[in-house]
């Protein structure tokens, strides 16, 4: 009997860790489209992460020291299409969603959802009970995507950003 569409399909898609080294460009680039979705440029990159943003595959290493779960990338037949960078507060009942990244010629078809499953269950699993993450008013289609998973917007004072929290 052969396999169904979604066999077929789930068979392609896989999540690994992401290779600060290794992946280092593709890690730049995909931080940098997020900078420009989400406030509109990447100066901010630039800004956080260095001239080149040599500071970024630094930062996914921390991340992933703290525990490799914490950044992956998800990939689709071997290519990269998403990544998602984790962390846990120092009071470890709350986990943050450092970021959230879909190509964009992949975008709307349901690899967010696929991010946001993983992220939960990465984070419970490292005994978080609530996830945070931030996002740029401006970025409406995140918001979206967001409010549609079962985030919520909560109070926050002296930011730029959205603050949104999950139960896990």
């Amino acid at each position: 009997m052969p396999d169904s569409a979604r066999d077929k399909y789930a068979k392609a898609l896989a999540f690994r860790p992401a290779c600060p080294q290794g992946d280092a460009s593709i890690l730049i680039a995909f931080a940098r489209d997020l900078y420009r979705e989400s406030l509109g440029s990447d100066a901010g990159f630039w800004h956080d992460y260095g001239a080149c943003g040599e500071k970024f595959p630094l930062w996914i290493a921390a991340c992933a020291a703290a525990d490799p779960g914490f950044a992956a990338m998800l990939t689709e037949n071997g290519a990269a299409i998403g990544l998602v960078v984790l962390g846990m507060s120092r009071r470890k009942a709350l986990g943050h969603v450092h970021h959230f990244y879909v190509v964009p010629e992949r975008r709307g078809q349901g690899f967010g959802g696929l991010l946001d499953e993983y992220a939960r269950r990465t984070l419970g699993r490292a005994g978080a009970s609530r996830a945070r993450l931030n996002v740029a008013p401006r970025n409406e289609r995140a918001i979206r995507f967001y409010l549609a998973q079962g985030w919520q917007k909560t109070p926050r004072t002296a930011s730029r950003l959205i603050n949104m929290e999950v139960a896990l």
